[in-house]
């Protein structure tokens, strides 16, 4: 979301980047590179993070550091599980970094909203959905993949807004009146990208999704 440095203390930014390294040390070492390397799908998981970088570049901004863009990380953590889906997410807004679509100061509190978060709430939706729910395609992908989509979106714009309030960023009644408004033209579309994408791997490629049970959800 490229926030501006001026709208966050010192403080909070250097410990967004501690945190950060901190969560990309615990994906690292708990994702499963020998099971990715083992199935083949090496360039599944690099051609999604392309896709990814392309998706992330296209973002509507109605404030400094108020913007939108479509996430794309709830397939992507259905496809990889949430260790993968983590790293990629932070490989992609590095490679964005660098690349001067972003700001330094500001990288670690970025991608822990934008990247970290909606990536650990896709994660948990989708436990829940496989643990509490009947295996059904057609639940795994209108919960799983479109609303699970809608609940980290929403989860990455109310966490920025409190952010950006707490630390004095922006007042709440600004945000109230020039960003949350436009949430359902946002949440909407997040959640049907993310939806259709799923379906279609669910039909075509259901060896691409590591959350999902071919075998387990046909039977039922």
């Amino acid at each position: 979301m490229n926030l501006p440095p001026d709208l966050l203390p010192a403080w909070l930014l250097l410990a967004a980047h501690a945190l950060l390294a901190l969560v990309v040390a615990v994906a690292v070492r708990a994702a499963p590179w020998r099971s990715l390397a083992g199935n083949g799908l090496e360039h599944v998981f690099g051609g999604a993070l392309v896709a990814l970088a392309l998706l992330w570049n296209l973002e509507a901004g109605v404030q400094p550091g108020l913007g939108f863009h479509f996430l794309g990380v709830t397939v992507l953590t259905l496809m990889f599980g949430w260790s993968l889906a983590s790293v990629g997410t932070v490989l992609v807004g590095l490679l964005l970094c660098l690349l001067g679509r972003g700001e330094p100061a500001t990288l670690g509190i970025d991608l822990l909203l934008t990247a970290v978060l909606p990536v650990t709430v896709s994660h948990y939706v989708q436990r829940l959905v496989t643990e509490r729910l009947p295996h059904n395609p057609f639940i795994y992908i209108f919960l799983g993949g479109f609303a699970g989509a809608i609940v980290a979106g929403l989860a990455t714009v109310l966490a920025l807004s409190a952010v950006l309030v707490a630390s004095g960023g922006y007042a709440f009644g600004r945000i109230a009146s020039d960003y949350l408004p436009f949430l359902p033209l946002y949440l909407f579309p997040e959640g049907l990208m993310n939806g259709m994408l799923t379906s279609v791997f669910v039909g075509m490629r259901p060896g691409w999704l590591r959350s999902y049970d071919e075998d387990s959800y046909l039977k039922s």
